[in-house]
């Protein structure tokens, strides 16, 4: 309960306890017979003057209750305007680490196509080099027949002779 709650509460009992008197007062009024105006007029004195006392009362306890609602409203709206640069701010920087991470996201798959592609190279170069290295020495069979590969070149080799009638 804040400071204006309890001000309410308390001129509130206050001014029923003076209501109750001030109700006994008019119902003593409304009973009494009265024989002139002086009697009449000191009875409606005090009630009168209670009466004002508790409009004066009511008054400077509404203005007090009005002075600290507008102070205590300054201070929320303060708090508020606090609030809101701080959501602005962390707005502000959740944007730009979500950029940060989206261009390091960027830079990650530009760096793992670069791996992938070293990778496969580097698989292959290996690849062919263990195939090389353990790829049997191929063997030379030269057996050739002094017969047939004379028969093969005979008909070259006429041609290549100048005939004797020419």
């Amino acid at each position: 309960m804040n400071k204006a709650e309890t001000l309410r509460q308390l001129a509130a009992s206050a001014n029923a306890k003076k209501l109750e008197g001030l109700t006994q007062q008019i119902e003593t009024l409304r009973t009494a017979r009265l024989e002139s105006v002086e009697q009449l007029a000191a009875l409606l004195e005090p009630l009168a003057q209670a009466m004002a006392a508790l409009t004066d009362e009511t008054r400077e306890t509404l203005e007090s209750v009005e002075a600290q609602s507008r102070q205590q409203g300054e201070r929320i709206a303060r708090q508020i305007e606090g609030a809101a640069k701080v959501c602005q701010e962390a707005a502000l920087n959740a944007q730009r680490s979500a950029q940060r991470l989206e261009d390091a996201g960027q830079n990650m798959n530009l760096s793992q196509y670069a791996v992938a592609f070293v990778t496969g190279l580097l698989a292959a170069t290996l690849a062919s080099l263990l195939w090389l290295w353990r790829a049997p020495e191929p063997t030379v069979v030269n057996r050739l027949d002094p017969k047939q590969v004379a028969e093969y070149l005979a008909p070259a080799i006429a041609a290549m002779k100048p005939s004797k009638g020419k």
